[in-house]
């Protein structure tokens, strides 16, 4: 187990009273959506999902299902960030492309990223209610 997944699973393990039972996406329902974006996931996204986040309701932001980031990518006027969360507001959180493992704020006014965290693990921190 990576440090970045046991930190998520240490995160994801407080207050599962707030959790749905809905199943977590297939691997196979994960691989189709990266090839609908033509880039690999984050191995963060991809242990956040196998360890069932996407079943809880304590975010403020709506991170978004293997399918929902293709859908979402069309709002993105780059090929740079892939958007995996919504604050509700029509902004998306994004990762970037590549190497880093900033998590950025898509303003959707203003069409700019601003990075929002250092990483995936310090965002779902700030983010957990």
């Amino acid at each position: 187990m990576t440090k970045a997944m046991h930190q998520i699973e240490s995160i994801l393990s407080q207050n599962e009273k707030y959790r749905l039972d809905d199943p977590a996406p297939t691997e196979s329902q994960i691989n189709q959506a990266e090839l609908g974006l033509k880039t690999e996931f984050k191995a963060w996204y991809r242990d956040f999902v196998r360890l069932g986040g996407l079943n809880d309701l304590r975010f403020s932001a709506e991170i978004l299902p293997p399918q929902e980031l293709v859908e979402n990518q069309r709002y993105i006027d780059s090929r740079a960030y892939v958007a995996f969360a919504s604050n509700g507001c029509g902004d998306l959180f994004c990762w970037s492309v590549g190497d880093s493992p900033a998590i950025f704020l898509w303003d959707h006014e203003t069409n700019r990223f601003t990075e929002d965290a250092p990483d995936f693990v310090t965002w779902l921190e700030r983010n957990r209610f």
